[in-house]
């Protein structure tokens, strides 16, 4: 995971649905093949493309690892279904504001496992726009899976989350000793009072800090992201504010970890300050099946698969990921601790 909310649980997902028990879905293990649309996808109003992962989930007689390593048995060809989204408000749900169309696209990057992996089908859509006026944050957006030939659907909805402030630190970087560790205390409300008074939005269930930093690898610009704990909303009111204390040696271990193959090939961007900090964040649905896709044993045991899909399994929720604030100074403590790596800085 790039990060804790940006979930991959799908291959966990499809290989507990593949050993699901009686309790969880009563089928009969001789009966014919049916195929169980899953569906992944996370919604983010500042991000210019939304991405879904759809697959197949397979239920009947056979060896199931086996049907795994078959393309069109976890895969549907893309004549075979349409994909889209549809928003309206919830009030109203049955005119719809906007229709949302994915295309067909094939990704080379699934890692190898027990799963075919040569190409894994992605469908986006641009909705750069589409999602960040003021209207479309009072919407419910759902998504659609239609099988062609069937016409079966399979679908799921979710809510945008709504902005929230970063209300520390100041413009200025600065780590304060404090019982001997360097500490910056960083703020944010859950919800800001005009998204709460405009129903702009939902509120996040939990947040997490990152501290971004740019350098240069082979001279080429790039960043990486540092993650620091999370804190859980209880609030589903605008007003809450939440602390989180910083640690300077945290953020210079994150840097040292991440950039251990880059080790003498780094050095600065030039930038007049090289660290932005974000406050991501994620809703309930998206919360509590990562939440789930933690729990450990035998995966031949009962237990419980979370999914707010209908029709199907998987997971339709949203985040946050560009909520940022930017400074126009660096902590020199910092910027020393950086350089003692010796990686090149």
């Amino acid at each position: 995971m790039k990060n804790r909310f940006e979930i991959s649980g799908l291959v966990l997902l499809l290989s507990v649905l593949f050993c699901m028990t009686s309790c969880e879905v009563e089928f009969d293990p001789n009966e014919d093949w049916k195929s169980v649309t899953v569906i992944y996808g996370v919604l983010d109003q500042d991000s210019d493309t939304t991405f879904l992962r759809i697959q197949k989930g397979f239920l009947g007689s056979g060896n199931y690892i086996e049907f795994a390593k078959e393309r069109d048995s976890i895969y549907y060809k893309p004549e075979e279904i349409d994909v889209f989204m549809v928003s309206y408000y919830p009030w109203d749900k049955e005119t719809i504001c906007d229709t949302f169309f994915f295309d067909y696209n094939e990704s080379y990057s699934k890692p190898e496992g027990d799963f075919y992996s040569e190409v894994a089908p992605i469908y986006c859509c641009r909705t750069a726009g589409r999602l960040s006026y003021e209207e479309a944050l009072k919407r419910e957006y759902k998504v659609i899976v239609r099988n062609k030939y069937s016409l079966e659907e399979t679908w799921a909805t979710t809510c945008l989350i709504g902005d929230y402030d970063i209300t520390s630190p100041g413009s200025i970087m600065y780590f304060v000793p404090k019982n001997g560790k360097n500490i910056m205390t960083c703020s944010w409300y859950n919800l800001n009072s005009r998204a709460e008074a405009n129903h702009l939005g939902e509120v996040a269930k939990v947040y997490q800090p990152i501290m971004r930093f740019y350098y240069k690898a082979d001279g080429q610009e790039t960043y990486t992201d540092i993650e620091f704990g999370t804190k859980i909303n209880t609030s589903t009111h605008s007003g809450f504010e939440f602390t989180f204390n910083m640690d300077m040696a945290d953020l210079v271990n994150g840097i040292k970890k991440n950039l251990a193959e880059k080790k003498g090939h780094c050095s600065w961007t030039g930038r007049v300050n090289a660290f932005e900090l974000y406050v991501q964040s994620c809703n309930l649905e998206m919360y509590e099946y990562y939440i789930n896709s933690l729990q450990t044993g035998n995966i031949l045991s009962d237990k419980p698969i979370y999914t707010n899909v209908q029709n199907g399994y998987g997971l339709f929720a949203a985040r946050r990921r560009h909520i940022k604030h930017t400074f126009t100074q660096n902590d020199e403590k910092l910027l020393t601790a950086i350089g003692a790596l010796n990686y090149g800085f």
